[in-house]
This record gives structure tokens, C-alpha cells and sequence, in this order.
């Protein structure tokens, strides 16, 4: 059946799911997919799911299940369904809600997904590296995709869109994760300009067993810098008022310079009881202390270069 759910999205709410492509037919072969390895890595467009079995599973759906949001999605990449345009014309015609699509940003540059995208309420779109090393790394993209073209792709869909674009960036350790790739990042993002910006790890199986995730302190570092968000949730919930574990410190000052009031907002806790923490941590040699224009800084060692 290609309409699943509703299943909660920590995004979206109640979300029911529209699959648009069978398993596990993609533009790219993320290391970190939780669908598994891609079995046809392609940009041809095909009706890969007919308009009349999504009609009949989504009216049959929404007859009989509450939902807040539909979302066209897919075991590989929706955009591929050639019937897109339609499909997402088919829904907003039975459905008076919002209408979600997951996407990882490849098909951009067909004027039909362009023009079928920038009429939904939410676009959450894929941008997992900004430099084209990195991104071969991670996604493994079929022949022809570049960084630079979704890029400005995501940036001219942007100014289009009539609802809101979310861009999530997926972190596997090692492979876009260094000063480079942020630098990249943090461009790519000044030029698409998205209205919610949403840092994820591995969380689930990944397609590669070595696809390793950051720490949830890691992306925390990360989500400050970048202006975004965490999509993962934390090892664990601490009770309200209680400060992070040294452990957290330090990973998040591995990545960048910090004050306490920034540990406190990022990772929480009161900053009176984060300064007591991190003096101990600089007494122990695992953190140094760093005055800069009247402002207390603290980082690990490995958070500068040359260290």
C-alpha cells in the first residue's frame, strides 16, 4: 500500500505518509539510510506508483484515520515519481490540511518538481555536505549531481515557495563533519537562507554498519554555530536544573570555544553550577580557560588547530 500511518513526526505531528517509489529507488546511495544500501541509484523519472493506487489508498486513509499533515514521501527519492506534480495536485484536492515532502534536493532542476514543490507547505530538504568531496562521501550520488547546483537550486526554490523550506543536514562521523565542511555549510546556508535549519546524526540502522553518528554535545556545538536545531534527542533526559555530565562538556568544546552562558543555553543546566563544573574540568588539565574582550571562554584541546 503506498499510504502508511499516521505516524508521529517530532517535526510535523501526526503525519500520514504517501510513498511515491518502491525500495529502494534513489538519486543516492546514503551511507546512513535506514531503508538500506540503493538497488537502482538513478535520475530517470518514471510513474513508478500509479495515480489511481494512491487516489484509492489516500481516500480509503483519510476516511478512516486522523491526521495533522500528509507527507509525500518514499523508500528512495519521492521527486523521482514522475507523477509528482500530480500526486501532489491529487492531494491537495482530497485534503485540506497541510501538505508535507521529504526530499533529498536532487530533482530540483526539473521545472515540474521546481514548480510542484514551491506550492506545498513544507518542503524538508536534504543538504548533508556543501563541498563536493565530502558530499561523494556521504550520499554517493548518482553521476552528474553536484553540491553547487542544489545549492542553488534549494536557493531559487526558496524565493518560490509559498510555504516554508527546512533543511536538514545528517552527520556521519568522519565524512562531513571538519571545519571545512562547516565553513562550506554555514555558506551554502547563507545563500538558501532556509526558514528552519535541522542538524541530525545516525539514529537508526544505517545502510553502512561503520556509519558512525556525533554526540548529541557535538551537534549541540554544531546547531549553535549554524543557527539550527537537534533533531536527535539527548542519551538521556535530565531532570529540570541539572547540568550536563563532564563527558557532554568536553565533546561540545572539542568542536568550538564556549562561554558558560552558550553551554547552559545549548545543552542546559544553570551557569553558576556549569562555571563550578568547568573549573574542575580545567583544574584536571581536560579543559583550558581563555579570557577574551572580557569574557570567560573555555575549550578542549583539540578545539584549535595545532592542538
Amino acid at each position: 500500500m503506498p499510504v502508511f500511518g499516521p505516524v508521529y513526526s517530532r517535526r510535523l505531528g501526526l503525519s500520514l505518509g504517501v510513498d511515491l517509489v518502491p525500495p529502494k529507488i534513489c538519486s543516492m546511495d546514503c551511507v546512513y539510510c535506514e531503508v538500506g544500501r540503493t538497488t537502482r541509484l538513478t535520475l530517470e523519472r518514471k510513474p513508478y506508483v500509479p495515480l489511481e493506487v494512491i487516489e484509492e489508498a489516500l481516500r480509503r486513509a483519510l476516511s478512516e484515520r486522523e491526521c495533522q499533515v500528509v507527507t509525500l514521501t518514499g523508500s528512495g527519492e519521492p521527486t523521482l515519481n514522475s507523477l509528482f506534480a500530480e500526486a501532489v495536485a491529487l492531494v491537495r484536492r482530497l485534503w485540506k490540511g497541510p501538505i508535507a515532502v521529504l526530499t533529498n534536493s536532487t530533482l530540483l532542476s526539473s521545472p515540474e518538481v521546481f514548480e510542484a514543490l514551491s506550492e506545498v507547505d513544507y518542503v524538508l530538504a536534504s543538504l548533508d555536505a556543501a563541498r563536493i568531496e565530502s558530499f561523494r562521501r556521504v550520499n554517493r550520488p548518482a553521476p552528474g549531481l553536484s553540491p553547487e547546483s542544489i545549492v542553488e537550486d534549494l536557493a531559487r526554490l526558496r524565493k518560490a515557495m509559498r510555504g516554508e523550506l527546512w533543511l536538514e543536514t545528517l552527520f556521519v562521523r568522519g565524512l562531513n563533519d571538519s571545519s571545512e565542511d562547516l565553513a562550506a555549510l554555514k555558506e551554502a546556508l547563507s545563500r538558501v537562507r532556509p526558514h528552519r535549519v535541522q542538524l541530525n546524526t545516525v539514529a537508526r540502522p544505517p545502510a553502512e554498519s561503520w556509519a558512525a553518528p556525533l554526540s548529541y554535545a557535538e551537534l549541540a556545538a554544531l546547531a549553535w554555530e549554524l543557527g539550527g536545531e537537534v533533531l536527535v534527542s539527548p542519551p538521556r533526559r535530565r531532570a529540570p536544573g541539572e547540568p550536563p555530565s563532564p563527558e557532554e562538556l568536553v565533546e561540545y568544546l572539542r568542536r568550538r570555544p564556549a562561554p558558560a552562558e552558550e553551554l547552559s543555553a545549548a545543552l542546559g543546566g544553570p551557569p553558576e553550577a556549569l562555571s563550578g563544573l568547568l573549573e574542575d574540568l580545567v583544574k584536571k588539565g581536560a579543559l583550558r580557560r581563555r579570557e577574551f574582550q572580557g569574557q570567560t571562554f573555555y575549550e578542549a584541546p583539540s578545539a584549535r588547530k595545532g592542538n
